[in-house]
C-alpha cells in the first residue's frame, strides 16, 4: 500500500469538497490541505476553518501535493487538465459524476485516478463514500472521516452508488412535504415537525444496525405489525405503488449516465 500523505491538495474547492476537507480535518488533524485560488470565498472560508494554505494557482497546488481532490464540475475537466502538469505519484481524486475513469486517466496522465462520490452530510463524519476502482491507500486515508467506504470493482456499480447521494434531496423533499401536511391539519409547529420526522429517519440505520440479519422489506413489516396504523399506512403505499417515480427516476438517470460515456 502506498503512504498516506500528510499533504492534501483541493483543486474546485466546492460545496462537496469542502465537505470532504472538513471531514478528513476531524479525522486527521495533522494533515495540511493546499486549495485552488479560484473560488476565492469559498477558499478563504475553508482554509479559515482548517488551516489550509490557499494558492496562487492551480499548479501550485499540484507542485506542493502528490495527493489531489478533484472537484470541479465535469465541463471544466478538460480545461483544468490542460493547465496542469502532472507527475506519476500524483494520485487525483475525482468528484465528477458521470465521467468514465478511462476518460479521466487520459486527461490527467500520468496521474492515476480513482473516482470518489458522497453526501454533503460527510462534513460531520456521516455518508458512505463511494470509490472506483477498489484502492487500499484511499479507502485507508477516508476511514474514520465517514460512515463508511464502499469500494467497487465495476464502473456502473459505482455510477448507480452516486445516485443513494441523489436520493438524499428526494428524502429531503418528502420530509418537507410531511412536515407541513403535520403543520397545516394538527397545528404543530413546523419546525416540530421538521425535527420529529428527521430524528425518525435517523433511526433507519440503527435498526439496519441492530438486526443485520433482516432486509428493509422484513423490518419495514416488523415495524408495521398487524393491526398497527404503522401496517395500514404501509398497505396504502404498496397499494398506490408509491416506490415506482422513485426507481423511475433511479432508471432515468441511470440511463442518461450510461449515454454520456
Amino acid at each position: 500500500m502506498s503512504p498516506l500523505p500528510t499533504r492534501v491538495g483541493v483543486l474546485g474547492v466546492g460545496a462537496l469538497a469542502s465537505a470532504m476537507v472538513q471531514a478528513l480535518h476531524r479525522a486527521r488533524p495533522a494533515l495540511q490541505f493546499y486549495l485552488s485560488p479560484r473560488n476565492a470565498e469559498a477558499s478563504a472560508q475553508l482554509a479559515e476553518q482548517v488551516g489550509a494554505t490557499v494558492c496562487a494557482s492551480n499548479q501550485a497546488v499540484a507542485d506542493a501535493c502528490d495527493w489531489l481532490l478533484v472537484g470541479v464540475r465535469p465541463a471544466q475537466l478538460q480545461a483544468l487538465a490542460a493547465e496542469l502538469q502532472l507527475r506519476p505519484q500524483h494520485r487525483l481524486m475525482a468528484l465528477s459524476a458521470g465521467t468514465p475513469l478511462q476518460g479521466l486517466a487520459q486527461q490527467f496522465a500520468p496521474a492515476s485516478v480513482v473516482r470518489l462520490m458522497t453526501g454533503l452530510a460527510v462534513a460531520g463524519g456521516a455518508s458512505a463514500i463511494s470509490c472506483y476502482p477498489a484502492d487500499e491507500a484511499v479507502q485507508t486515508l477516508w476511514q474514520g472521516a465517514c460512515g463508511s467506504v464502499i469500494s467497487f470493482d465495476v464502473e456502473a456499480h459505482f455510477e448507480a452508488s452516486t445516485l443513494a447521494v441523489c436520493a438524499n434531496a428526494w428524502w429531503l423533499d418528502q420530509l418537507a412535504a410531511l412536515s407541513q401536511w403535520m403543520a397545516t391539519t394538527t397545528g404543530m409547529r413546523e419546525d416540530q415537525a421538521r425535527t420529529l420526522l428527521a430524528c425518525n429517519m435517523a433511526d433507519v440505520p440503527q435498526m439496519l444496525a441492530l438486526y443485520p440479519a433482516h432486509t428493509p422489506a422484513q423490518l419495514a413489516r416488523f415495524i408495521g405489525s398487524p393491526g398497527t396504523y404503522t401496517e395500514q399506512g404501509l398497505n396504502h403505499l404498496q397499494t398506490q405503488a408509491a416506490h415506482v417515480p422513485w426507481v423511475q427516476a433511479l432508471e432515468q438517470l441511470f440511463a442518461r449516465m450510461n449515454k454520456a460515456q
